[in-house]
């Protein structure tokens, strides 16, 4: 074999092993994708901003308690004698029987408080439920009108299952006697800030049930001084034209 002939075949045998070797390389040092990223849990809970706009221009709200609950939990019905903890609010603006009362109901899921709302004014709460409860999750709430002997305005048993996130619903409110105080208007009987100064009893909750009613019922309005009812402590001022709130459900997660 001729030197030429040799060094070209030594040539090639090289070449062969060095693209051998770089490909045995390229195999060997490879290495997989790495595993992707665990998929973050989806939220647990939906999320609502609630807000109650009192729309009147002389009947405070009293402080907000907000209720998510199941159908075996009802706030008020109308035609249905109040509880004590609905007689409380409308009498008294009075929350704290309400809550220990869903305190102890296994089918309240979520409550929030927020302050109360003078006229013009609004109040937001957040409420946060679980996803898995949503479908039968529904929001119930009551607020005393405080020139009032017995009014208040609420919602009862409001479906949240179908508001999607980003989306809202919005409820007009009227007023609503609990039928369980006579509505004398009296500087005695009504705790509000109409009456202040007045030097009277301003009594707020009283056990003793007098309504003719008995129920709860639409609201007949304030009468007032003004009108010639000689009982009342009350002025044009106090009385409202429904709706006169509106509460807005707007689901944030």
């Amino acid at each position: 074999m001729t030197m030429h002939a040799f060094l070209t075949n030594r040539f090639r045998l090289s070449s062969l092993v060095l693209a051998l070797s770089l490909l045995a390389s390229a195999c060997g040092s490879g290495h997989a994708d790495p595993d992707p990223a665990p998929a973050q849990p989806g939220p647990t809970t939906a999320v609502f901003e609630v807000t109650l706009v009192n729309l009147t221009a002389g009947q405070p709200f009293s402080p907000l308690l907000v209720i998510a609950h199941t159908d075996a939990f009802s706030l008020f019905k109308e035609g249905e004698a109040a509880s004590v903890a609905l007689e409380n609010i409308a009498e008294a603006g009075n929350t704290a029987p309400l809550a220990a009362l869903i305190g102890d109901a296994k089918s309240v899921i979520a409550s929030a408080t927020g302050p109360a709302a003078g006229p013009g004014k609004a109040t937001t709460v957040s409420l946060a439920v679980p996803l898995a409860a949503i479908v039968t999750t529904r929001l119930s709430f009551a607020v005393m009108l405080g020139n009032t002997n017995d009014g208040f305005t609420g919602l009862s048993g409001e479906s949240l299952a179908s508001i999607p996130v980003a989306g809202s619903r919005s409820v007009d409110l009227i007023g609503y006697d609990a039928g369980t105080e006579g509505n004398t208007e009296s500087a005695d009987t009504v705790p509000g800030p109409a009456t202040a100064g007045s030097g009277a009893r301003r009594e707020a909750f009283s056990a003793l049930r007098d309504d003719t009613v008995g129920t709860v019922h639409v609201h007949p309005g304030i009468a007032s001084k003004d009108d010639g009812l000689p009982t009342s402590a009350l002025t044009v001022a106090q009385r409202w034209d429904n709706p006169l709130a509106r509460l807005t459900i707007r689901r944030t997660q």
